[in-house]
C-alpha cells in the first residue's frame, strides 16, 4: 500500500502545485521522506491519526476481497481510537504529554487495561453516563437468529485469535457496528473536547520537528472514511462509505 505525495518545495518555488505525485510506502510512524524528480528531499507528516488510517486499510481490504484482513484492521482501529480518546481527555485535564507517554508505557501492550482506562475516563468525562461499549452488540445476519449470532467481541476474537475466515456479508455487518460506534464517539468527543482534539493533532504533527531532522517539513491531510476532520456529513452505513472510498482511492492517495 502506498500514498501519493506532492513536493512542497516545488510548490513553494513555482507558486503552484505540480501535477507530479511520488508514491511512498505506507508506514507505522506516519512520517514520509522522499526525493522528487528535481532533487528536493523533504519530509511529510500526515495529519490523520492511526485509527483513521487503520479503518481505511480495513475498508480497502474489504473492497479488494480480503474480509478477514478487513476485520483485523477495523478491530485495531477501534483500539487505537480508545488510545486517542484517553489522550484527549488527559490533555483536557491538564496532564502533561510526557507524563501521559510515560504512563502509557505501562499498558501499551495490554489492550484490556487500555479498554478499562477508556471506560473510566468516559465515565468521569460524561458525569456518570454509562460508557459506550459495543462488545456485546450483535448484527442482523440473514438466516441466522440473534441467539446463534456472535457478539462483536466473540466475532473479533474468532477472527483474530482462532483463524476464523468471515464472509463479506459478515464483515460488512460487523464492520457497520464499529463504523457507527466510532462516528458516534467522534461526534461526542468533538462536541465536548474540540480544543483538545486540536491539541492532540498538534502534538501528533510536531513529532517530526527534532534536532536530527534537517529536511524541509510539510504536512498533508488525506481523506479517510472515519475522520476527525469531517463535520456532520458522515454517511450512515459502511456500505455507503465504501462507495466513496472506491471513488477517491484512484486519484488521491492509495495505490
Amino acid at each position: 500500500m502506498k500514498l501519493r505525495f506532492n513536493c512542497m518545495q516545488c510548490f513553494q518555488e513555482n507558486g503552484h502545485p505540480l501535477f507530479e505525485f511520488h508514491p511512498v510506502e505506507l508506514n507505522d510512524a506516519g512520517l514520509y521522506t522522499f526525493t522528487c524528480n528535481f532533487g528536493h528531499e523533504t519530509t511529510t507528516v500526515i495529519q490523520q491519526q492511526k485509527f483513521e488510517v487503520l479503518f481505511d486499510l480495513g475498508a480497502l481490504a474489504l473492497i479488494d476481497g480480503y474480509p478477514r484482513e478487513a476485520i483485523t484492521s477495523i478491530a485495531s482501529s477501534l483500539e487505537r481510537f480508545y488510545e486517542f480518546y484517553i489522550k484527549v481527555i488527559c490533555l483536557k485535564h491538564k496532564i502533561n504529554i510526557d507524563n501521559f507517554k510515560s504512563s502509557w508505557k505501562h499498558i501499551a501492550s495490554q489492550s484490556e487495561r487500555q479498554f478499562g482506562a477508556y471506560i473510566f475516563l468516559y465515565l468521569i468525562e460524561n458525569k456518570n453516563k454509562e460508557p459506550l461499549v459495543i462488545d456485546n452488540e450483535k448484527p442482523t445476519l440473514e438466516n441466522v437468529s440473534k441467539r446463534h449470532t456472535k457478539t462483536w467481541k466473540e466475532f473479533r476474537n474468532a477472527v483474530v485469535h482462532k483463524g476464523y475466515i468471515p464472509s463479506t456479508t459478515e464483515t460488512l455487518a460487523y464492520g457497520n457496528i464499529v463504523y457507527s460506534h466510532l462516528n458516534e464517539l467522534i461526534k461526542d468527543l468533538k462536541n465536548n473536547c474540540e480544543k483538545f482534539i486540536s491539541q492532540a493533532t498538534f502534538i501528533h504533527l510536531s513529532r517530526v520537528h527534532n534536532d536530527e531532522n534537517k529536511l524541509p517539513i510539510s504536512t498533508m491531510s488525506i481523506p479517510t472514511i472515519i475522520s476527525l476532520n469531517r463535520g456532520e456529513d458522515t454517511v450512515d452505513t459502511l456500505e455507503e462509505a465504501l462507495k466513496s472510498l472506491e471513488s477517491y482511492r484512484e486519484y488521491t492517495h492509495y495505490i
